[in-house]
């Protein structure tokens, strides 16, 4: 089974969505149209104290707003960092039977901020489980 797993981001203070986050659901909907996933884990919680939104409910809205199918969709919504993305985005996706995890973030995410590949890979912790890096590879100020 083949899952795909959004890497949260911060929401605005009035809830709205920013660029990154938007460009993360774009990914994902441009890899399921050439490749498909069997599920799609929006992973984030309330990260910003000024909104009442999850980053998971927001990124739902999203992709279900440009025609991503709401059943393959699953909101995981405790995650604060990336870290917490991957841990508990791999809860689910282990509970599902997943052989394939395509992880779904922004350019920036993956070299700038974070050692992602090496959050990602501890997460699965899993030799019988293919990581796929998925990013888009425009840098975003």
């Amino acid at each position: 089974m083949r899952i795909g797993i959004i890497l949260g981001y911060r929401l605005n203070d009035d809830g709205s969505r920013t660029a990154r986050l938007d460009k993360r659901c774009d990914l994902a909907i441009k890899y399921d149209k050439l490749y498909g996933l069997d599920k799609l884990i929006v992973s984030g919680g309330v990260a910003n104290p000024y909104t009442t939104i999850s980053e998971a409910q927001a990124m739902e809205d999203y992709l279900v707003e440009h025609g991503f199918p709401l059943d393959k969709i699953i909101k995981e919504e405790q995650a604060k960092t990336t870290w917490d993305n991957m841990y508990y985005g791999m809860q689910i996706a282990r509970s599902l039977g997943v052989d394939e995890v395509v992880v779904i973030t922004t350019y920036d995410h993956y070299l700038l901020y974070y050692n992602t590949v090496k959050i990602c890979a501890e997460a699965i912790n899993d030799p019988n489980i293919n990581m796929i890096l998925y990013v888009d590879t425009v840098y975003m100020d």
